[in-house]
């Protein structure tokens, strides 16, 4: 019975993404220029600057320019950017060899071979230093780490990497202040495009978080596994786990010690999350599967989408800020700072200021 169920679902997928893309409307024409409106401030010259993150004199985001990721893109490099948020320009990151200090002894990289960054984040260490890590695609399959320091402006400094090729396939990562990480596995590193518009309906489990430690061990929770684990913010102070799960439709907030789930959120298709201010942030889709073809291959998607600030005790919705997203990417990243969301997207050129006032 359950085999007959299966296939019935895959049939139905199939017809409805046949129906999707018969009856799609009108492509989107190419945004032309840099144009601020009245929901958004753009800054443009960027390539998918997915995940961001702010640097401790709250002046500059760091910027991870997302390259591509198989099944969905193709494979290749992007980098890491600095923006400063009060003068709106952008600089590539500096990035020098350090000392191998954090990650694994036998992870090594070339300097000169280009990241493929997604999903990052930076914390201050119990030593007082600032550890950047970030999920790369390229070459192979890796979390790198630096140390951000300061000399004549921000720089980063390599300090050693995570090798995961082959056995796990990250999308994001958070870091605690002993250098220790959680991450998000996707699903299989053989997992096929039709298996993933399988998923979006079947939202069958397809991977989960694993934690590492300086012991170089991997721990897969099995509790967390769910459809697409995305975004995911370790909240230090109450010992909690938050995880998106894309394809599952829904936000979980985890007891890492009772390893019981404390909240839901459900929502369509949750991307990134950010902690900060006393409060989850979580970007998340607002379209349907079949929206994104009406982007064929514009540099910038336009697609609405929804920055949710939530509860950290139990993941409840304290506001909701919707964007129609006319002049810029679909959102993957919210990050409060000053009176402003500042805005990622895997599919633009550019990043997008709003004002919290616009909160619905």
């Amino acid at each position: 019975m359950t085999r007959i169920f299966v296939i019935i679902i895959g049939i139905l997928s199939a017809l409805t993404l046949s129906a999707a893309w018969i009856l799609t409307p009108e492509f989107f024409e190419p945004l032309a220029g840099c144009e601020n409106n009245e929901e958004l401030n753009v800054y443009c010259d960027f390539t998918n600057p997915e995940d961001l993150a702010l640097t401790p004199d709250n002046t500059f985001l760091i910027v991870a320019e997302f390259g591509g990721m198989a099944p969905l893109t193709e494979m290749r490099p992007g980098k890491l950017s600095f923006f400063n948020t009060k003068e709106k320009t952008k600089d590539r990151a500096n990035i020098f060899v350090g000392t191998r200090e954090w990650g694994s002894p036998d992870c090594s990289r070339n300097i000169n071979t280009p990241l493929g960054p997604h999903g990052l984040d930076l914390v201050q260490r119990q030593d007082g230093r600032f550890q950047l890590a970030v999920v790369s695609h390229y070459p192979t399959e890796t979390i790198e780490m630096f140390e951000l320091k300061e000399n004549d402006g921000w720089i980063l400094e390599w300090k050693g990497c995570v090798d995961v090729e082959g056995q796990y396939y990250f999308n994001d990562v958070s870091l605690d202040k002993s250098g220790n990480f959680y991450a998000t596995h996707m699903f299989d590193t053989e997992f096929s495009f039709r298996r993933l518009i399988w998923n979006v309906f079947a939202k069958s489990k397809t991977g989960m978080v694993v934690k590492w430690n300086h012991g170089d061990n991997f721990e897969e929770l099995e509790y967390t596994a769910g459809s697409f684990p995305n975004g995911i913010a370790l909240d230090q102070e109450n010992g909690y786990l938050i995880v998106n799960y894309n394809l599952g439709d829904q936000t979980v907030l985890f007891d890492l010690g009772s390893e019981k789930a404390l909240g839901v959120y459900q929502h369509n298709s949750p991307d990134n999350v950010i902690i900060k201010d006393g409060f989850a942030w979580v970007t998340n889709h607002d379209h349907s599967i079949s929206e994104p073809l009406k982007c064929r291959t514009n540099v910038n998607c336009p697609l609405p989408f929804s920055v949710n600030q939530l509860s950290l005790k139990d993941l409840s919705l304290v506001l909701s800020y919707k964007f129609k997203s006319k002049n810029m990417g679909v959102g993957t990243v919210g990050l409060p700072h000053n009176g402003s969301i500042w805005i990622g997207s895997y599919h633009s050129n550019r990043i997008a200021e709003a004002r919290l006032s616009l909160g619905e």
